[in-house]
């Protein structure tokens, strides 16, 4: 019971304390805002919705990043040759720099333009509406959020895309997560394949060099190895399945010299 209830509770305390914090730092900016001549001059205003419909956009050009990614991942994979069969990593980990993007960039990215352009007033009324409600500065918290959050996932999201794993009908291919060197294990020098049951279903192939391949290495680390993948080692290392309740079981080969 209490473990249902704590975590949510944590959460919204942590949430408040945030939000507070930011209220000290970052406190609504001071109305008296002055401008030059020339940027006090007040352009004709835009229709209304105008805005809202720019941000709006925004954030669904952001979110589309996407696919972006995911295309990148799976060009990155082709650019290493043919295969037979390619895993690609979980969706979702394409989806979290889209996905804070979209809805922390548009608002101050809009602000900003406008200043930028000229319409200092439809800006301010913008920053004005957005600080009342929320007791900050809106735009500046916004900002920090941007840089400082949204900036080291999309980081942290580009180095993944070299990550895959392929079996063509030589070799399997492995790309790792901030690497741009493929790991190449060639198929004819699998010298042991075992299946292990536990934590969850894998198969760990053993090479001739001492080195050790999962069927699940681009996997999530909770999910069972793919039953293509498993039936395709098999066939193209020609190895009769051994069998192994965990990973640690198994001995290591002795590297060939």
């Amino acid at each position: 019971m209490l473990s249902d209830w704590l975590p949510k509770f944590l959460f919204l305390i942590i949430f408040a304390l945030v939000i507070a914090l930011f209220r000290q730092i970052a406190p609504p900016r001071s109305r008296m805002v002055r401008h030059r001549y020339d940027e006090a001059q007040v352009p004709e205003p835009l229709p209304t919705g105008v805005i809202g419909a720019a941000m709006w956009c925004l954030g669904i050009g952001l979110a589309l990043l996407f696919f972006v990614l995911r295309g990148a991942n799976h060009w990155w994979a082709s650019l290493q040759g043919p295969a037979i069969v390619t895993q690609y990593p979980t969706r979702v980990i394409w989806a979290f720099f889209p996905g804070f993007a979209a809805l922390s960039v548009p608002w101050p990215l809009t602000v900003w333009y406008l200043r930028r352009v000229g319409r200092w007033e439809e800006a301010d009324s913008i920053e004005d509406a957005s600080d009342s409600k929320g007791g900050m500065d809106s735009f500046r918290v916004m900002r920090w959020l941007s840089i400082g959050v949204v900036g080291p996932i999309a980081f942290f999201t580009l180095l993944a895309i070299p990550i895959h794993f392929s079996i063509s009908d030589s070799e399997i291919r492995v790309g790792h997560y901030a690497s741009f060197q493929i790991e190449r294990f060639p198929l004819n020098e699998a010298k042991r394949l075992t299946i292990v049951d536990l934590p969850t279903k894998d198969v760990i192939v053993d090479f001739a060099d001492g080195r050790r391949l999962r069927g699940s290495q681009v996997g999530d680390g909770g999910t069972s190895v793919r039953d293509d993948i498993l039936q395709l080692l098999i066939a193209k290392t020609g190895l009769t399945p051994e069998h192994a309740s965990t990973a640690n079981e198994i001995p290591a080969l002795r590297a060939k010299r």
